[in-house]
């Protein structure tokens, strides 16, 4: 009844009154178009990074056009994470993550130099109530890492990380150090993210604590697959003792740096089999160890089933 009643309005409105109602309708589209370029101009120059984060998140759920005022030539709110992520390593003084354009269109995405350009990233706007976003490659289609800017949460997908860095480009002929070099980008991203806006990041594969214990998706290894480790260290000159942690085994890839892959039962009794890297210095990944030690690489990737490092089931279906 409402509707009818208000189109009935318009209908009946004089001369005046619909003249009236049109500019309305027009200044208030542009007014929302000056607000929209006010966040702009925040996203572009601030140098203040809460200002920053906050014009993003505007941004990111912006709707540009109205009934009367319409652009022909914007971003997708997914861009905004783009150019979020670019200005915050801007200002941190890491340029590796190129923001380029696609050809005839405003759509972004991010190209690295020490890859190919075949291999391009964007983000993807989850549209359910969770919101958030991925920051997908596009070739491959693997979600790097989820990302909410209201809620402040990093989290970073192993699988994805897996399947693109080693079986796709390393395993292919890209070299370990332009790997390297796009991998501390994104670290680069989530200490930015943690240290300046206090997000809750989940580094998963890449973290280099010693603390760390990467929980692996079987949650009951079966045990032959640790003894497949005791053959192939042994193949290449390196000698597999007993987890000191408990039921598993313990390895010393080189001096001070050691891996472990053992069983962290909880008191409930039930089994929890993780890896953990210890390294003097705590700049050492699981990530780092599957990049550059071909022998690990190989007993992880043949049993991905049960090594798999879990990523956050909340996000990483």
């Amino acid at each position: 009844m409402a509707n009818n009643e208000q189109e009935l309005d318009a209908a009946t409105l004089s001369t005046h009154g619909k003249l009236a109602m049109f500019n309305t309708g027009l200044k208030n589209g542009l007014a929302n178009g000056e607000k929209f370029t006010a966040l702009m101009d925040q996203l572009i120059d601030t140098t203040d990074g809460e200002v920053l984060l906050a014009a993003a998140q505007r941004l990111a759920d912006f709707k540009l056009d109205t009934a009367y005022v319409t652009f022909p030539h914007q971003y997708n709110n997914a861009d905004y994470y783009l150019i979020f992520m670019s200005r915050l390593l801007g200002m941190h003084n890491d340029e590796q993550a190129a923001l380029n354009s696609q050809r005839h269109s405003e759509s972004l995405y991010h190209v690295y130099e020490a890859l190919s350009v075949d291999y391009t990233f964007l983000y993807q706007v989850v549209d359910n109530g969770n919101g958030g976003a991925y920051y997908r490659e596009q070739t491959t289609g693997e979600n790097l890492f989820y990302i909410h800017l209201e809620r402040r949460l990093l989290r970073f997908n192993s699988e994805a990380f897996t399947n693109l860095f080693i079986n796709q480009l390393l395993l292919k002929g890209t070299d370990a150090a332009d790997i390297n070099t796009v991998i501390a980008t994104l670290i680069k991203f989530g200490h930015c993210l943690r240290d300046d806006f206090g997000f809750n990041v989940d580094f998963n594969i890449l973290d280099v604590v010693n603390a760390a214990k990467y929980e692996l998706r079987s949650a009951n290894l079966d045990r032959a697959i640790v003894d497949k480790l005791f053959v192939t260290a042994a193949a290449n000159d390196h000698m597999l003792q007993n987890s000191k942690q408990g039921q598993g085994a313990q390895i010393e890839l080189r001096q001070g740096l050691t891996v472990d892959v053992y069983d962290a039962a909880e008191k409930s009794g039930s089994h929890k089999w993780v890896i953990t890297v210890h390294d003097p210095e705590q700049a050492v990944s699981w990530f780092d160890v599957l990049l550059h030690f071909n022998f690990m690489r190989d007993w992880y990737l043949d049993n991905i089933d049960s090594l798999e490092i879990k990523a956050d089931p909340l996000v990483f279906a």
